[in-house]
Order: structure tokens, then sequence, then C-alpha cells
């Protein structure tokens, strides 16, 4: 059942807190899967052969080993032992291709995430990548923050990541709008105790909490921890059953979870001046 703007808005007035994702929901999904994660396909061999003996580096090859670890033990299909340390360039080459394989099946484990956060900060820092955010989320963030909501974000990509893209995006430095940001440290998104501990930690009640993401197994698990739940729909994003559309209110722009739609704020403005 499509939903008017007022009830959505009413949504927002309702609570405390909203938490938004980000792939999907703030951000273009071309962005990260054009951009971004080819960025890591591309750099990750020199990156590693060049940043070697740096404390990030070193302390994400100690976090890949001891995945690999965890991997072959678990007897996860495809991963071997690592060469020894004896042979760097086989090691750096091997470590490499452990970082596509996991790319490639889309895990979001910690030490693959935070190698892949080290990578997008140099990236940003020397203007190689700029980060895409819709236009009509800054002006959203602008009026939410301003009547006193506190926005958080949880993401799959590390924290580090999160703060590095809204940091740099296209419409300036967007990280003042955020007061937390979660990643899968506190657990899959698609697991309502994650939920739960975000809750825990904010220390608030669930009904006081609005979560925003484009993925329905997201939102079913936000809602089974009691949240208020807003699916998003922006190009490239996962068709929605019939049954995700009764079950969640769904939004094609934040505009329509404002008081007012004004498609040419100028709240992008005052965010790139504040």
């Amino acid at each position: 059942m499509k939903r008017s703007q007022k009830s959505l808005a009413s949504i927002v007035k309702d609570v405390e807190t909203i938490m938004v994702d980000i792939e999907g929901t703030t951000t273009s999904i071309s962005f990260v899967k054009e951009v971004l994660f080819p960025y890591v396909r591309r750099e990750i061999t020199t990156h590693l052969r060049d940043t070697w003996d740096t404390h990030h580096t070193r302390h994400d090859v100690a976090a890949l080993k001891q995945q690999v670890r965890e991997d072959v033990s678990a007897g996860v299909e495809g991963v071997e032992p690592l060469p020894s340390e004896d042979d760097h360039h086989a090691l750096v080459s091997a470590l490499a291709a452990c970082v596509l394989a996991m790319m490639d099946a889309d895990r979001k484990v910690a030490a693959l995430k935070t190698l892949q956060g080290h990578m997008w900060h140099r990236a940003y820092h020397t203007g190689a990548i700029t980060a895409h955010v819709y236009e009509d989320v800054v002006g959203a963030l602008q009026e939410w923050k301003e009547s006193g909501k506190r926005l958080v974000v949880y993401s799959s990509g590390s924290v580090q990541a999160q703060k590095l893209l809204f940091t740099h995006s296209c419409h300036g430095d967007l990280l003042h709008f955020f007061s937390e940001h979660f990643d899968t440290t506190v657990g899959a998104k698609v697991e309502v105790e994650s939920y739960r501990r975000i809750l825990q930690h904010l220390d608030c009640s669930p009904e006081k909490v609005l979560f925003i993401t484009d993925l329905a197994k997201e939102a079913r698990a936000a809602q089974g921890a009691g949240l208020r739940v807003v699916l998003s729909v922006r190009e490239g994003t996962a068709p929605l059953t019939p049954e995700d559309l009764a079950a969640f209110p769904v939004i094609h722009s934040f505009d329509e979870l404002r008081r007012q739609q004004q498609p040419h704020s100028p709240a992008t403005k005052r965010a790139r001046d504040h």
C-alpha cells in the first residue's frame, strides 16, 4: 500500500534516532561497485608491496593471516595455507589473491574490511576518489540534525571506511552530522541480535529508532529487534517482493521523509559551509 508523504514524515517525527545504511541508501550502488571495490582490486598488490613496513599494513597482514588460518582449519573451499615468510614475493601475491577471493565471495570479515578502509584512506586523501552521496540525503540530514535527531550509521563497511566516505563526499564534509558509527564488529546486519547490541550501546528504546536500508533481510532483522524500518529503493537496489512491500514503508528519496519536500533545498550549501 502506498503511503502518503504525511504518514512517511510522521515516522521521523516519532523517533529520536535515525540510523542509515550506506550502499543503496545514502550512496549509489554504482559508486561502491564501480569505484571503491575496483580500486582495491586494481591496487591491492601495489599497496601491500609499497606499505609493507607501515603500522597499518603490518596489522592488516597479521589479521589476514589469522583469517586464512581459521579458514583452512574450518575447511573453507579454495583456501590454502600461505607461503613462508621467507618468500616475500610469493607471500604478497598469495595475500593479494586471498583478498580478491574474499571480495569475490562478498565476505564481511573484519580483516578484509579493515584493509579496504586503509586503502581507501590513501585514495581519498590523494584525491583519487571522491565519495558519492545523494543530494536529497544532505538536505534530510541537515533538517533532522537541526530538529534534534541523533544520526548514526550502520554499514558492512568498516567504521573507518564510513567516516572517510562522509568526510570526502561530493557535497563536502558531511561527517559532522553523525554521532555514532557501527559496522559488522557489532554483528551481521541480517541478525536480530546485532540491532539489540546497537540499542544497548545507544541506550535507546527500539521504537525510538528508525533504520533506513535497501535490503529486506536487514529490514526484517531490525524489525525483529523492535526498530522502525523504512526500505530505500534506488537505482540498482535489489527487487522487493510483494511481502516486503506490504511489511515496510518504501522511499525513493530521503525527501519523502522530510516535513516538506524540497527538491532544490539549500541544505546542501549549508552542509558544505558548516
